[in-house]
């Protein structure tokens, strides 16, 4: 039986691994126009205008390729490029629209999600006004945590790599952490740590599976619009003509444009998957949801759950 999500007791459940896929299309089933809509006015204009500025950098590199091939050595080469791309107004602001836009999706997803943790089942969808206050709330503060996970991150990447690559799993479920229960940073990637322990390898098979999968439709998605749009451009001779520079870079900001709208369909699946994985580690550590249910009796049915049609085992995922 397919869950509405329409109350929290829906989403504080523990799930084995093949249930946390269910769940997740389960949802998107339900709840696609919602979260759709969301999407398109939160999200839209970031997700294109971190396409245009990638591409912009891109096409920077490439025209620096071109201008430098054939003089030089192939290292002196490389340094000059590396320098200069450092100089460009274009990267920094590559690195903090992209931080917007990466903030701005994922608080969109869960704030969603946050919105449908409602005590009782109820039939009122959620408007974008709605999400946009909890994303309002939480934006500056999740933008900081961002960039201080980099960091964390990336120390623990320069001891032997293996403290980095835990770490990176285990705050995979920071995000979703921080906007349901309000904690700042350091109380987040505490609840981290202490909700992936013993579950790690469950939390990093669910990441990289949904992250193959999504990879995959990325990649067939992304080449059929390269397609699409270096045929048009052909047929509108911006390809082959005299200025190939800028034709070029026109069409490589014109891919970027739609790679970053393209990521803001993709990724979400990944999110919620992770967010599933969030709920199910909460129940078996703290059985919140089973303690609701409880306080439950007598105002609405409980749902039942079959031990052995919903077993509690995940095995090594």
């Amino acid at each position: 039986m397919r869950l509405a999500f329409t109350q929290e007791a829906d989403f504080r459940q523990r799930r084995d691994f093949g249930q946390k896929f269910s769940a997740t299309f389960d949802f998107i089933g339900a709840h696609w126009r919602g979260l759709g809509q969301a999407l398109l006015y939160l999200v839209l204009p970031a997700a294109i205008l971190q396409g245009i500025v990638t591409g912009l950098v891109q096409n920077q590199i490439l025209s620096k390729v071109v201008q430098g091939s054939g003089t030089g050595t192939n290292r002196l080469r490389q340094m000059a490029m590396v320098t200069e791309m450092y100089q460009s107004p274009f990267y920094w602001a590559n690195i903090v629209v992209s931080g917007i836009f990466i903030m701005l999706l994922v608080l969109t997803v869960y704030a969603y999600v946050k919105c449908l943790l409602r005590p009782m089942p109820s039939s009122e969808p959620i408007s974008v006004r709605q999400v946009w206050e909890v994303v309002k709330q939480e934006f500056i503060g999740s933008y900081l945590s961002y960039f201080g996970l980099l960091f964390l991150v990336g120390i623990g990447f320069v001891f032997l790599a293996i403290p980095g690559f835990y770490l990176s799993v285990a705050f995979s479920l920071f995000y979703i952490t921080k906007v349901v229960e309000g904690t700042g940073f350091g109380e987040t990637c505490s609840r981290c740590l202490r909700l992936v322990r013993g579950k790690w390898w469950s939390t990093f098979g669910l990441m990289f599976l949904m992250t193959m999968m999504l990879g995959i439709a990325l990649g067939v998605f992304g080449g059929v619009l390269s397609s699409i749009v270096y045929f048009l451009a052909g047929s509108f001779g911006l390809v082959h003509t005299s200025e190939a520079g800028s034709s070029t870079g026109l069409f490589t900001v014109i891919i970027s444009a739609l790679t970053g709208l393209l990521n803001m369909f993709i990724y979400p699946p990944l999110l919620l998957a992770l967010a599933f994985q969030y709920f199910n580690l909460v129940e078996r550590r703290d059985g919140t949801g089973l303690h609701q249910l409880v306080g439950q009796i007598g105002q609405a049915p409980a749902p039942v759950q079959n031990a052995a049609l919903r077993p509690d085992e995940e095995g090594e995922y």
